[in-house]
C-alpha cells in the first residue's frame, strides 16, 4: 500500500504563465507533442536516456501540456523534494484533484494540511500485532489460488495476481464476511480499480461516460463496510477483529474513534491504495523467480528450516533473510510506483535553479533505482545485493515505498502480504517461465506485466 500514488503527465484544468528558468531540456522533445510521446511510447527507455544525457546536473526541462514541468533524475534532489524540504512541495496535478473529488481527504490523496491527521488516523490499522493477525488471511487467499493450479499447467500470474490482491484485501479489511461475500466485493474492488485510472486522468465532463459503472462499484464497497461497522465496532479492541475495526479504536491521538463515514472513506482508499502494488510485486516476484531455479530452491530450504510443513507466521518471516532480500530487490527491479510528481507551494531552489510556485516535479523510482552509479548491474535480479535487514534510510536511491512524511505507511503490511503469498506459492510449486520472452511492463499509475504466463509443476510435499 502506498500513500504516495503514482500517476503520469496530465493535461492541467489551466494552463499558468511563469518565469522559465535556464534549464537544459530533456531529450526526446517531438514538435506539438513536446514529451508527451516519449512517456507514451517507451518511458523507462527515455528516462534512462534523460539520466544518462548529464545536461542539467539531474533537472531537465520537460514541455507537458503548457505547463512549467520538470524531471529530476538526482536521488539527493529527490530526497530535498521528498524529505529535507517536503513543507514546499505538495501532491498537485489533475490526478490528485480528480482523487480528491471522488474519495475525499483520505490518506492517500490529502492535502499537506490534512495529511498529519489522516496519517494519525490511519497508524494502528498498521500496527504490528494488527499485521501478524492478518497473516493466517493472506495465507488463506494465496493457498486458494495456488490449489486451483494443475500440475504441469500454465497460469495467468496477472490474473491470479489480481484475485489473490483483492480478495486479501477486502478478507483482511472485513474478517466477518463469508468467501462468497469477499469475492463479491473483491470484483467489485477490481472493476473500481480498472476506472480509476481514467476517471481521474480524464477532465471531469470527460468523466462521465465512466460514471455509471464507476459509482455502482462504489457503492457496492461503501454499503458492505456500513453494513459490517457495527460488529466490528462492537469487537474494535482485538486485534483479530480485521483492519477496518482499527480504526474504529480510541485514538492514542486524542482524536476519538473514526465516524461511519470516516471508516467507509477510508474502506475504499485501503482498498484502492493496497491492490494494484500488491498486483505489481506479486507478478513480478514470480516473475524473476520463474527464471532462478536454484534461488526458488534455497528459498525453499528456507521456509522449510523455519516453519517446517506449516503456513508461516509473521515471526516466521521475521527469520526468512532470503525471502526478504528477494522481495526488496523485486520492488528495487521493479517498483510499482514508477513515476511520482510533486508540485511547489512556493518559490523554491533545486539543483542551483529558481522555480515558481505551482511548478509540476517529476521523478522517477524506476529510473533512480536502475541508475549505474548506486547500483551496481543495475539491470540484474540479484537478492544479495541487500544486508539481511533490506534497505536504510542511507538507500536514497530506494523509493519503492517513497520517503520522508509522506513514506507509504503500509510498507510492512505490503511486504508481509508478498511474502506470504510467495511462501504458500513455493512449498506447493516449482515454478518456470512459459514464454521465451521476459513479460513487458505497461505502465499507467503501476507498472504489472503486460502477460506473465508460468508454468508450474507440483511438489509433493506442499502443505
Amino acid at each position: 500500500m502506498s500513500s504516495q500514488s503514482a500517476t503520469t503527465p496530465l493535461p492541467p484544468s489551466a494552463p499558468r504563465r511563469a518565469r522559465v528558468p535556464r534549464v537544459p531540456p530533456a531529450p526526446g522533445a517531438l514538435p506539438v507533442l513536446g514529451h508527451a510521446a516519449a512517456f507514451l511510447r517507451d518511458p523507462l527507455a527515455w528516462l534512462a536516456r534523460c539520466a544518462a544525457s548529464g545536461s542539467g546536473e539531474g533537472v531537465h526541462r520537460l514541455r507537458l501540456w503548457g505547463r512549467p514541468s520538470y524531471l529530476l533524475t538526482d536521488a539527493d534532489l529527490v530526497h530535498e523534494v521528498l524529505v529535507t524540504r517536503a513543507g514546499d512541495f505538495e501532491k498537485g496535478g489533475q490526478f490528485y484533484r480528480n482523487a480528491r473529488a471522488i474519495f475525499g481527504d483520505t490518506l492517500v490523496t490529502a492535502s499537506a494540511a490534512k495529511h498529519p491527521h489522516q496519517r494519525r488516523r490511519m497508524q494502528p490499522v498498521f500496527r504490528r500485532a494488527r499485521i501478524a493477525a492478518a497473516v493466517p488471511a493472506m495465507h488463506l487467499e494465496a493457498a486458494r489460488i495456488a490449489d486451483a493450479w494443475s500440475s504441469g499447467g500454465v497460469v495467468d500470474v496477472v490474473r491470479d495476481s489480481v484475485l489473490y490482491a483483492h480478495r486479501t484485501a477486502v478478507r483482511t479489511l472485513l474478517p466477518v464476511l463469508s468467501t462468497v461475500e469477499v469475492d463479491r466485493l473483491a470484483i467489485a474492488s477490481a472493476r473500481l480499480i480498472e476506472d480509476l485510472f481514467l476517471r481521474t486522468v480524464l477532465p471531469p465532463q470527460a468523466g462521465v461516460l465512466l460514471r455509471r459503472r464507476f459509482e455502482a462499484s462504489l457503492r457496492t464497497l461503501r454499503e458492505a463496510c456500513v453494513a459490517a461497522v457495527p460488529e466490528a465496532r462492537a469487537y474494535a479492541a482485538d486485534e483479530r477483529s480485521g483492519l477496518l475495526a482499527a480504526l474504529l479504536e480510541t485514538s492514542p491521538h486524542g482524536d476519538g474513534p473514526a465516524s461511519d463515514e470516516e471508516a467507509r472513506d477510508h474502506f475504499v482508499s485501503l482498498l484502492m491504495a493496497g491492490t494494484e502494488t500488491s498486483v505489481s510485486a506479486l507478478a513480478w516476484q514470480l516473475h524473476h523467480l520463474s527464471r532462478d531455479l536454484p534461488l526458488q530452491h534455497r528459498i525453499r530450504d528456507e521456509l522449510h528450516a523455519v516453519a517446517g510443513e506449516r503456513p508461516v507466521t509473521l515471526e516466521d518471516l521475521e527469520r526468512m533473510p532470503l525471502l526478504r532480500r528477494a522481495t526488496v530487490e523485486t520492488l528495487r527491479c521493479r517498483p510499482p510506483l514508477w513515476m511520482l510528481l510533486r508540485t511547489s507551494v512556493r518559490e523554491v531552489r533545486l539543483g542551483g535553479h529558481r522555480f515558481p510556485a505551482g511548478t509540476e516535479f517529476y521523478f522517477s523510482p524506476h529510473q533512480l533505482q536502475h541508475a549505474p552509479g548506486t547500483f551496481a548491474e543495475p539491470e540484474r535480479f540479484c537478492p544479495e545485493r541487500w544486508p539481511e535487514r533490506g534497505p536504510s534510510a542511507r538507500d536514497r536511491a530506494f523509493l519503492a515505498f517513497g520517503t520522508g512524511p509522506r513514506k507509504c505507511l503500509g510498507d510492512h503490511f505490503a511486504l508481509t502480504s508478498l511474502a506470504v503469498a510467495t511462501s504458500a506459492v513455493l512449498t506447493r510449486w516449482t515454478l518456470t517461465p512459459a514464454d521465451a520472452k521476459p513479460p513487458r511492463a505497461r505502465l499507467r499509475t503501476m507498472q504489472v506485466p503486460l502477460a506473465l504466463r508460468l508454468r508450474v509443476e507440483r511438489r509433493h510435499s506442499a502443505l
